[in-house]
């Protein structure tokens, strides 16, 4: 049988990882053989010299041939860290990024600053990265997330279930349509108009066409996730417009966005009636989440 250190020299051994760094390939080959050995990565580095069962060794092998073909890690895996818990994750979700957590991280600070219950909804809410980690703050946020997908939203679901409390829901509808306003307000009993403090949401913002599509992770994404006519900017558009449905008066309206789309994002919140716009930066120093108060 083959032993965890032979079986990592040769997943390195002569091939090119798909960040083309020999680092970055072991790394992962060590995060696949943790996956399929069902251990620890302490427990990997020091006993090398473990034998790998060949069933464990095939599923390994497998796992690896699907990265170096460009899928994904965290499909592979089914798992993605964000904020403080890990999600499961399916192709039927966008992964989440780090530079996402900014969203998180502007809409509780918005809620230092404002007492007693708020309720918040995050739309289009995939994995419901977002809405947990909301709900995961304080029991006075009651937080929705909605999604058009079904098959993002039973995944949202499942990771709501485990990992925040009665304070998370789930809907399914497209931004913020008469019909989910209509749901909304139902599930929260009461009128949905004006009755909304923070909306988020990481919309599509790339635009069709745009190369980026083409590369790395993306290619295997979901396109009705990724890609907004328009230069990227037909659901944001829709977003601002429909979000006086439920916003209520110095209520906040929060978008992550493309770093090129800054002017524009802010552009449409000003149009529409919002004051107090401001945009954030990423961990990378690039312009990311743009927030607007409904005045």
């Amino acid at each position: 049988m083959v032993t965890i250190a032979q079986a990592l020299a040769r997943a390195t051994s002569g091939a090119v990882s798909v960040d083309e760094t020999a680092v970055s390939l072991r790394f992962e080959a060590e995060l696949l053989l943790m996956n399929a050995l069902g251990c620890s990565r302490a427990s990997l580095l020091t006993w090398p010299e473990r034998e790998i069962s060949p069933s464990a060794h095939a599923s390994f092998e497998q796992a690896l041939s699907r990265r170096l073909a460009g899928e994904p890690i965290a499909y592979i895996l089914g798992t993605k860290e964000f904020w403080d818990f890990d999600l499961v994750v399916s192709p039927a979700v966008l992964i989440p990024r780090p530079e996402t957590e900014l969203l998180v991280e502007s809409a509780l600070e918005i809620m230092t600053h404002r007492e007693g219950i708020q309720h918040l909804l995050d739309l289009g809410t995939g994995s419901g990265a977002v809405a947990i980690a909301l709900a995961r703050a304080a029991e006075r946020l009651r937080v929705i997330g909605t999604d058009l997908s079904t098959d993002a939203l039973a995944l949202a679901r499942k990771n709501g279930t485990r990992l925040a409390g009665d304070n998370l829901g789930f809907l399914q509808g497209s931004w913020l349509s008469r019909e989910l306003c209509a749901a909304i307000g139902e599930y929260w009993q009461a009128d949905a108009a004006g009755l909304v403090d923070v909306i988020v949401s990481n919309p599509p913002y790339i635009a069709p066409g745009d190369p980026h599509l083409l590369h790395g992770d993306l290619v295997h994404e979901p396109a009705l996730a990724l890609s907004s006519d328009d230069a990227g900017l037909e659901a944001i558009k829709t977003i601002v417009i429909e979000s006086k449905r439920v916003l209520k008066r110095g209520g906040w309206l929060l978008f992550e966005h493309g770093f090129d789309q800054r002017d524009a994002v802010a552009g449409l919140l000003r149009a529409s009636g919002f004051d107090s716009i401001e945009c954030l930066r990423d961990i990378a120093g690039q312009d990311r989440v743009t927030r607007g108060r409904l005045s």
